[in-house]
């Protein structure tokens, strides 16, 4: 009987020690001894961490969920509420064209629906195709609602990331998009657009029209948000800033360490109208923790033939360093 016992009680740990080492291996994380990312495969091929090694995560997402069972885990139903995993995302541009360019839910073409972003290319589990110590690259399933397939590609190199994006057209007819990339942070970090006073297209305020916070100011050409907490009894604050410029850079600051995000040289009139070269959205609540911080880079809008791809990159550096407002001077880097 005491052997039966003992046995039972092997056999139910070996099982929850396999479950635990499975549950494990959906988020991959690639390391140098310098930077560190980690990835989750398993929802959207979302880089859902960056930091130098052993440093806080620069990134905002709740590590709570990166190992969640399947079932808590996002379904293809746009019709379901939209579960954010935050970190550093891609999208199709522009995003008043994501659900007109298909028919399997005409109530979200006919209304042009601005969300939910496709849930194939952003929630579906990508299908890791090479991975080394240094690199990975996934491919998400063909989505049949806008007939597009990704692929990501993330490389690491000293304190560098290196992230490549296609789509490819799955469809039998050419259509146009573009590629989106949106790093997101806390509402409440220090984030700056180097450029000219005369690159800001346009603010919008989302929630409030008529209040302008938080405020973006200008100053030692950057761009940048100050926060501001609402006053009581009042939502989160809401804004958004377009950028046209030719050769984008976006800088981020948390837990002593900056976040540079370059994504190349391109005609800034090759980005479809609707949408800014760079763009910032912020949110600002009393409750501070869960606000976002939207860093985005939106890359040529193109024709795109039956089979074949549009691609975009970005490359990012991680160095350590001072709290801005503590130094009043930005790396050299920028």
């Amino acid at each position: 009987m005491k052997k039966t016992i003992i046995l039972i009680a092997l056999t139910t740990l070996l099982f929850s020690c396999i479950a635990v080492k499975k549950n494990e291996t959906q988020v991959i994380t690639l390391s140098n001894g310098t930077v560190q990312i980690k990835l989750l495969p398993a929802v959207g091929g979302t880089l859902v961490s960056a930091s130098l090694t052993g440093h806080e995560n620069i990134l905002n997402s709740d590590s709570t969920q990166w190992n969640e069972p399947l079932e808590k885990r996002p379904t293809m139903d746009p019709a379901q509420p939209f579960k954010a995993y935050n970190g550093m995302i891609v999208w199709l541009s522009p995003q008043s064209e994501w659900w007109v360019k298909q028919d399997t839910y005409p109530q979200l073409k006919k209304a042009r629906s601005m969300w939910p972003p496709d849930p194939y290319l952003t929630c579906a589990v990508y299908k890791v195709t090479q991975q080394t110590a240094s690199e990975i690259t996934m491919k998400s399933p063909e989505s049949p609602n806008s007939h597009v397939q990704f692929t990501k590609t993330f490389r690491i190199e000293d304190n560098k990331v290196f992230i490549m994006a296609s789509a490819r057209n799955c469809s039998k007819d050419t259509v146009n998009w573009g590629l989106w990339f949106n790093t997101r942070m806390n509402g409440w970090d220090k984030v700056f657009v180097p450029a000219d006073s005369t690159d800001l297209v346009k603010t919008q305020y989302l929630k409030y029209p008529d209040i302008h916070l938080p405020v973006l100011k200008y100053a030692d050409g950057c761009f940048s948000y100050q926060a501001v907490a609402p006053l009581a009894g009042q939502a989160a604050y809401k804004s958004k800033s377009f950028f046209t410029l030719d050769n984008p850079v976006i800088a981020g600051f948390k837990a002593n360490q900056w976040l540079i995000i370059r994504g190349g040289k391109i005609d800034r009139t090759k980005v479809h109208p609707e949408q800014g070269r760079i763009e910032i959205y912020v949110e600002n609540s009393a409750g501070k923790v869960n606000d976002l911080q939207e860093l985005e880079m939106h890359f040529a809008y193109e024709k795109i033939a039956p089979g074949a791809t549009i691609e975009a990159s970005e490359n990012w550096e991680i160095i350590p360093g001072s709290d801005p407002l503590d130094n009043d001077k930005l790396p050299d880097e920028l």
